[in-house]
């Protein structure tokens, strides 16, 4: 089971790498499609929404049943394509704002939450995991997956 300082250590690992790989940004390359099909403006979008939705996600997976799938019924690929739709006007500074600013409260969100939150078991897929767990698959390690795809520019 991830523990809470886990999780938040993950989430600030997270920003600090944003901030130092994002700095040696060229200006156009913002708008470069990465091999994943999408650009990093698109990329720190979707980690700014993904962000956003976890409190009141959870808020829903503690009143779920633990058997219940989270994501049946989700179309992942809508979801993420009209969370990201939302900000792709943004200039590449806001769309960090946005990403950094939800992190942090993530990030208190996370430190408010009951240790009895934490450790009950629900699914986010097709196993039941503790919600900790499932925090640090879906929040953590995808944002670090995210980061990394935004600053790869092999096979480009």
């Amino acid at each position: 089971m991830a523990t809470r300082e886990e999780i938040i250590t993950g989430l600030e690992f997270t920003i600090a790498q944003a901030r130092r790989t994002t700095s040696a940004f060229a200006p156009d390359e913002w708008d470069a499609r990465r091999h994943t099909g999408w650009t990093p403006k698109e990329i720190y979008a979707h980690l700014a929404a993904v962000a956003s939705m976890v409190p009141a996600f959870s808020q829903g997976m503690m009143a779920s049943p633990e058997d219940r799938d989270m994501t049946a019924g989700m179309d992942i690929n809508q979801m993420n394509e009209q969370s990201v739709n939302t900000m792709r006007a943004m200039a590449p500074e806001q769309i960090l704002q946005a990403f950094e600013a939800n992190y942090a409260k993530l990030i208190e969100f996370v430190k408010a939450l009951p240790e009895e939150q934490l450790s009950v078991k629900r699914s986010f897929g097709p196993v039941p995991m503790p919600v900790s767990d499932v925090l640090a698959n879906i929040v953590v390690l995808h944002g670090i997956h995210h980061v990394y795809e935004a600053n790869n520019r092999l096979g480009i």
